[in-house]
């Protein structure tokens, strides 16, 4: 008789095999929560990646344009043909703090940037021209979103045009 109880009480109990399974579906809803979060944050990099290698053509288009141009207008115009944006780019001739959202470019790979001169002054003596440009840039849309070029990654840079020998 020994043996015959041994084999009718062997395996599991409906009640173990229940909390197997809600053990298993926790961890499996645990990690179904986790791929929204993995993809939100994929997005946002590819974001950011986007913003960053923008800024990083736009500040080399203006190291090539000041090396070549022989005015500040020969500048922005050898700016524009190298950036080849919509076509709609132009440098501002200042930031305006009070911006309402609107004054942007938007550039072919969905990222949105505003360009402007900080200052401007030429040395009589050297006739060199220092150009200090300022420029936002963000992957948000400002239509959707019209803080998003107020809050969007600014850089600086000062560019020299050297005119002499180049007419």
């Amino acid at each position: 008789m020994g043996r015959l109880s041994r084999y009718l009480r062997a395996g599991f109990s409906l009640i173990e095999v229940n909390m197997a399974i809600f053990v298993l579906a926790g961890g499996a809803l645990a990690l179904l929560a986790l791929f929204p979060l993995g993809l939100r944050e994929s997005s946002e990099a590819n974001s950011e990646m986007r913003v960053a290698a923008f800024a990083d053509r736009f500040i080399g288009a203006a190291k090539i344009a000041a090396e070549q141009a022989v005015d500040e207008d020969d500048f922005e115009d050898l700016l524009t043909e190298s950036l080849d944006t919509s076509g709609s780019f132009s440098l501002r001739d200042d930031s305006d703090e009070e911006n309402d959202g609107n004054d942007y470019d938007e550039d072919e790979s969905g990222v949105y940037f505003r360009a402007w001169r900080v200052g401007v002054q030429e040395d009589k003596t050297d006739g060199l021209i220092l150009l200090e440009l300022g420029l936002s840039v963000t992957a948000e849309n400002p239509k959707q979103n019209p803080r998003a070029m107020r809050y969007a990654d600014g850089y600086g840079l000062r560019v020299v045009i050297d005119p002499r020998g180049k007419q």
